[in-house]
């Protein structure tokens, strides 16, 4: 796997950058196969009144010194061509996650790495957030922290949120593939409809071929965890509360080190909010891995 982290440089929190790249030294195996980019645009503050810096090198050259600065102040080392800095007369999140987006695939990388702030309600309208607008226009993978995301020295149990749908069986091959890379265990989560364990009716055909088809989705899971040799464990919970927050509970019980869900919401969806995905990557207390549908 290689890995294109988008390295915002201003303000960044030490441990939190360490973090990432421990973790993405794990996911990808090897120091060489991280690289970093960033986008530098008339949107950020930082630059436009850097007026200590040359004009023309304050989009160029100005904010790869800063990268460079703000990785060995978190002790991470980067060669010169592991960082790529773009310039773009833009004050738009959408163009700049387009540039971004654009050198991740020049670079040939499986996935994306950045930080988002958390925003909600009325400023994520105004403000924008990059990383959100990368969610829904990326198609590569996508790792993903907040402000409150606690990294792990190792990850020992990773924890894929399924649900059960046309495309669960690849994705949970994915997650699979991955754990076994890093040696840790997976938990698969379903938040099943209701009737799974109760119905008015207990011999109604739809409630039985329900319970049957998420039994054979559970089972299947086992086997093939099995096959590849994954410890793995299936969690299906069917309750009166979100499926975010049923499903960030079990991961709490199964000490998750790593979160892993997939993108199926688009710019409308964006704009409307109530995704599980968009709930998990706001309030998660650990690192998302957002597997995107192919």
């Amino acid at each position: 796997m290689r890995a294109l982290w988008a390295f915002e440089p201003f303000h960044q929190n030490q441990q939190s950058v360490k973090g990432m790249h421990d973790l993405l030294l794990q996911l990808t195996g090897r120091p060489a196969h991280v690289e970093y980019g960033f986008i530098a645009t008339r949107a950020q503050a930082e630059l436009n009144l850097a007026f200590h810096v040359e004009a023309k090198d304050r989009f160029s050259t100005y904010p790869r010194q800063l990268i460079f600065d703000a990785l060995r102040k978190a002790k991470v080392s980067a060669r010169p061509q592991q960082v790529h800095v773009r310039g773009r007369d833009t004050f738009s999140t959408t163009e700049a996650v387009d540039a971004f987006l654009k050198l991740a695939r020049q670079r040939k990388v499986d996935c994306v790495a950045l930080f988002t702030h958390g925003r909600k309600g009325y400023s994520r309208l105004a403000l924008g957030s990059f990383a959100e607008t990368a969610i829904h226009r990326s198609a590569k993978n996508l790792l993903i922290a907040g402000p409150k995301t606690r990294f792990s020295k190792n990850v020992k149990s990773a924890f894929l949120f399924s649900d059960f749908g046309p495309k669960a069986k690849k994705q949970v091959r994915e997650a699979l593939m991955l754990a076994r890379g890093l040696q840790a265990r997976l938990t698969v989560f379903h938040a099943a409809q209701v009737i799974y364990k109760w119905s008015l009716d207990e011999s109604d055909p739809e409630v039985l071929a329900y319970r049957k088809k998420t039994d054979r989705m559970k089972n299947w899971i086992l086997s093939e965890a099995e096959r590849v040799g994954v410890a793995c464990d299936v969690r299906v919970t069917s309750a009166f509360n979100s499926a975010s927050e049923l499903g960030l509970a079990e991961a709490a019980k199964a000490k998750a080190d790593l979160l892993i869900v997939t993108s199926k919401v688009g710019p409308l969806e964006a704009l409307v909010g109530g995704s599980v995905t968009r709930h998990i990557i706001r309030t998660a207390n650990r690192p998302v891995l957002v597997l995107k549908s192919r």
